[in-house]
């Protein structure tokens, strides 16, 4: 429908993590006993990833300096041990932050 879909964490009801927010997105399934609630909206990892990135900066009113990775924008991002795409969206929880860049300058490497 041509609807912005922006994402976020409810912390501090639950862990302020965006990786169990994409695997909840991508997968639509009650923690409870693991079944889909509403298959039909689940979404893809880029449309996911997009809803904590681009899409929040757009509403912000901020897409102008933040939200992709491009030059001129806030060098705000994190580095994982693995490639997303690869993995099965129940184990995107599971990835390592390796590398946490914030303002352009590395404050996080494990």
């Amino acid at each position: 429908a041509g609807v912005r879909v922006c994402a976020s964490s409810d912390a501090p009801i639950t862990e302020p993590d965006w990786r169990q927010g994409v695997a909840s997105m991508m997968l639509r399934e009650s923690k409870a006993g693991g079944r889909p609630s509403g298959p039909e909206q689940c979404v893809p990892l880029a449309d996911a990833l997009r809803a904590y990135t681009a899409t929040a900066a757009w509403q912000d009113f901020a897409d102008d300096w933040k939200g992709t990775i491009e030059p001129g924008k806030a060098a705000d991002l994190c580095v994982l041990d693995r490639p997303l795409l690869d993995l099965d969206p129940h184990e995107i929880t599971e990835a390592r932050v390796d590398l946490t860049i914030f303002d352009g300058r590395v404050v996080f490497e494990r």
